[in-house]
């Protein structure tokens, strides 16, 4: 390879999203032994700038599913294996631009740097010939459109005080669907791994917060996703990631189909139940019917991306039902009954 290739490569490795998990368990690391002020300094890198960049990657993810649109070096040895459109190099770039423009409002530098940095990384992928210049432009209209729609819901959410735990507790539920899309490119072995031994982490974490002795960054997290009422185990999170781990252990139609209702129904359907849920189911009034069709549709309009109609049609309708009975443990016996159902059904 010529160095001009050498520098495109350098500059594609910030808009792959290796680079950003590193970057955000990294910063997760080191963000709960930052002091209070820095802490608020530094604030809209958790808020901000990671929640788009990461969501602007799921987008591009399930785009490039839903158009199949194959890429301009396929079957050549060097050529990824997804799909072309849209790029999730351009995605996560213009993400990034994005927050960053919005943020640093006062510093020109700043902003033109960041815009240089996200054209290079899409340049680069044009220039690597693993994209057209119509994934490029797609990936930057995905990635901007995410990002002024994070920030903008985000901001309001800042408005509405004490009431940023729930959204922070929601995003990580929703957030987690992306160990299951890894699963199209990493052994589920690595996943589960990583899984399991983040869910024993916080279990250990949690027994030891009991008897007042707290994990620096374990303790951060376990703040949030409690509720205001909640003093003594953290069973729902725990069962989550138990749940998720035992999944991947699964085959992968099974997988689809048990995870799906558990993170993106579950998570739309306490959205939307939290914020217009006023009226209740009459056997479960923890539960509302708004919530109930949230997770309906959003179920089933993912489950098409993976089954056919009738399938997904099923586990929706299941899934549903099954989560407005559900009282408690529904992050365990939510996914178990949908993955006997499926089973059932595909005899």
């Amino acid at each position: 390879m010529d160095f001009l290739t050498y520098v495109w490569i350098f500059f594609s490795y910030f808009g792959d999203i290796a680079y950003w998990l590193g970057f955000t368990i990294s910063f997760l690391l080191i963000y709960p032994f930052l002091e209070k002020r820095d802490k608020e300094k530094q604030k809209w890198i958790l808020y901000y700038l990671l929640p788009s960049v990461l969501l602007s990657y799921l987008s591009a993810f399930i785009l490039k599913l839903i158009f199949h649109i194959p890429r301009i070096c396929s079957g050549l040895k060097y050529c990824p294996s997804t799909y072309a459109f849209p790029s999730g190099h351009a995605t996560i770039a213009f993400a990034f631009f994005v927050v960053m423009f919005l943020h640093f409002k006062k510093s020109f530098k700043i902003r033109l740097l960041s815009f240089l940095l996200a054209l290079f990384i899409c340049i680069s992928r044009v220039a690597l010939k693993v994209h057209t210049i119509y994934d490029i432009f797609g990936g930057i209209l995905v990635g901007t459109s995410v990002a002024l729609s994070w920030n903008f819901i985000f901001s309001r959410i800042e408005k509405e005080k004490g009431k940023e735990h729930f959204y922070f507790r929601k995003f990580i539920h929703l957030s987690s669907i992306s160990i299951v899309f890894l699963t199209f490119f990493v052994s589920k072995i690595y996943l589960f791994v990583l899984t399991f031994s983040l869910t024993l982490l916080f279990l250990i974490s949690e027994i030891f917060r009991i008897k007042k002795i707290y994990f620096p960054i374990i303790q951060e997290i376990s703040l949030y996703c409690k509720k205001k009422e909640e003093k003594s185990f953290l069973f729902e999170p725990f069962l989550f990631g138990f749940s998720l781990a035992i999944l991947l252990l699964l085959p992968k139609n099974i997988l689809l189909a048990s995870s799906i209702p558990l993170i993106i129904g579950d998570s739309f359907a306490g959205i939307i139940g939290y914020k217009y849920g006023k009226h209740k189911i009459f056997y479960n009034r923890r539960k509302s019917l708004e919530g109930s069709l949230a997770f309906f549709i959003s179920t089933f309009f993912t489950f098409l991306f993976f089954f056919d109609l009738k399938i997904s049609l099923l586990l929706s309708l299941f899934s549903t039902v099954i989560e407005s009975l559900l009282k408690k443990f529904e992050n365990l016996l939510l996914p178990f009954f949908t993955s006997l159902f499926y089973v059932l059904i595909t005899l």
